[in-house]
Order: structure tokens, then C-alpha cells, then sequence
């Protein structure tokens, strides 16, 4: 019985949040590829969220062998559309009516002399009071190191 309600409680936490992405131009990857990123926070993300955001966005990239540590041969250019996130009593109290949890943004690689590569839209979201800020920010950056490595979002 408690693993049965341990189980449940996971899948909802995991089903909370909901990611997709809408690739505008596929971007092929290739050996050696190293990236520079540049955040434009148009859709006014807290302090914090871009803390988090930048936090995985360097140890994802790092971990794939993909962050440069300089100016690197190709550029990520991450434009935060929108960003709207309920504070976790609101989250927590009223649930669904308190409305959604979002963060919209545009990605494009460039290579050094600025020709587009590949270019996507991520769309992040969270109706329900399951899982954290912290969770869909982080799988928001996941979704953009997925792009660039041509490799699945884990």
C-alpha cells in the first residue's frame, strides 16, 4: 500500500509539468561543437529563475562537453517571451485557479559569423499544484541542451 501511494504521489509530481518544444529549423549537431549563450530576458524571468536557469544551462552543456570556455564556435541565443510564475502559497492553496505556471522562449544557434543554424520554441507549463519552479525552469534549460546536442531532454 505505501509504495502504491509512494508511486502515485511521484507520477503526479512528474506529470505536473509539461514541456514541448516546436522546432522552427532542425539544427544538426556536430564533433566538437562548443557553445556560447546569451540570455535576453524580454519576458521579465526573476533574478532567482535566471539564476536557476543559467545554473543548468551550464552544468547540462558542461556535462555533454559542449559548454566553451571562451567565445566558442556556435552561439545560443535564448529570448524569455513570457515568464509568469505563482508563488508557491498560491500554488498550493488554490491550485488550478490561481492560473498557470509559464515560460515561453525562442532559441536560436548561430554559428560565429551570425548564419542561423537551427531554431526552436520551448513552451513550459504548470496548471496544477504538483511540482516545483525549480523543476520546470530546470527542464526548460534541459529542453534547450537537448536541441543543441541532438540528443533527448532526460
Amino acid at each position: 500500500m505505501k509504495w502504491s501511494l509512494l508511486l502515485a504521489s511521484l507520477f503526479l509530481v512528474l506529470a505536473a509539468c509539461s514541456t514541448s518544444s516546436q522546432v522552427r529549423t532542425a539544427y544538426a549537431p556536430t564533433a566538437g561543437d562548443r557553445f556560447s549563450y546569451a540570455i535576453d530576458n524580454a519576458g521579465g524571468m526573476s533574478t532567482e529563475a535566471l539564476g536557476i536557469f543559467r545554473a543548468r544551462l551550464d552544468s547540462q552543456l558542461a556535462a555533454r562537453g559542449l559548454l566553451a570556455q571562451g567565445g566558442g564556435d556556435r552561439r545560443i541565443a535564448i529570448r524569455i517571451d513570457e515568464y509568469r510564475m505563482r508563488h508557491g502559497a498560491a500554488r498550493g492553496l488554490l491550485g488550478v485557479m490561481a492560473g498557470t505556471d509559464s515560460i515561453l522562449s525562442t532559441v536560436t544557434v548561430t554559428d560565429a559569423d551570425g548564419r542561423v543554424l537551427g531554431q526552436m520554441q520551448v513552451d513550459s507549463g504548470n496548471a496544477t499544484a504538483m511540482g516545483t519552479a525549480t523543476g520546470m525552469i530546470e527542464t526548460h534549460a534541459d529542453e534547450v541542451v537537448a536541441f543543441v546536442s541532438g540528443a533527448p531532454a532526460s
